[in-house]
């Protein structure tokens, strides 16, 4: 609609719902599974997957898909450990053995955080680190011959994201016409 405006922000999920809770903002997207949501609700727009973006020519570089057990053996940049995509690589890295030669419990710690994705991508087209992210970043960033995006197997793990609004009823009319239009935007996604 011609006279909707619209402010996007990057927060941490646990600032997204806050914010909800103070009516501070009218919707936000986040994880819908991975930790508790509070009182909103939740349209599934899509599942993330995991890809470990590195160079060509770095350890792994060549492969057609890598293991979590091996992706906690590379210099590793990830986002800042407030952030929710941050405690599920840590947990999937943790599952998988963590660190080569230590205790389940252990995790690699990175060399390298910021809690940009963009940050991220840029220390990453160094050959310096590698990074994991979601597939659907890592489709869109326009990565170079020198850059590879290989899926991250053995758990093959996905977390649903999905857009979250108040637990309104009624809902407000220019809500429902938001949480109406992601509807359709997660078939066609699914598709």
């Amino acid at each position: 609609h011609p006279n909707v405006q619209f402010t996007i922000w990057s927060r941490t999920s646990i600032e997204i719902l806050d914010l909800l809770e103070n009516l501070e903002i009218d919707a936000g997207i986040t994880y819908l599974e991975n930790e508790p949501l509070g009182r909103v609700s939740s349209i599934p727009l899509y599942h993330e997957r995991y890809r470990l973006i590195t160079s060509a020519d770095a350890p792994l570089g060549n492969r057609a898909s890598v293991t979590w057990s091996e992706v906690a053996g590379v210099p590793l940049c990830l986002l800042t450990p407030d952030m929710q995509n941050r405690r599920i690589i840590d947990g999937l890295l943790r599952a998988a053995g963590g660190a080569p030669g230590a205790g389940s419990a252990a995790v690699p710690e990175p060399t390298l955080e910021s809690n940009s994705m963009i940050v991220l991508f840029s220390h990453v087209r160094t050959g310096r680190w590698a990074s994991v992210m979601p597939e659907k970043l890592a489709d869109t960033l326009g990565l170079t011959e020198r850059l590879r995006s290989i899926p991250i197997v053995e758990p093959d793990a996905s977390h649903a994201i999905g857009l979250v609004v108040p637990d309104h009823d009624p809902m407000p009319p220019l809500l429902a016409a938001l949480v109406a239009e992601a509807k359709l935007l997660a078939n066609k996604l699914k598709s």
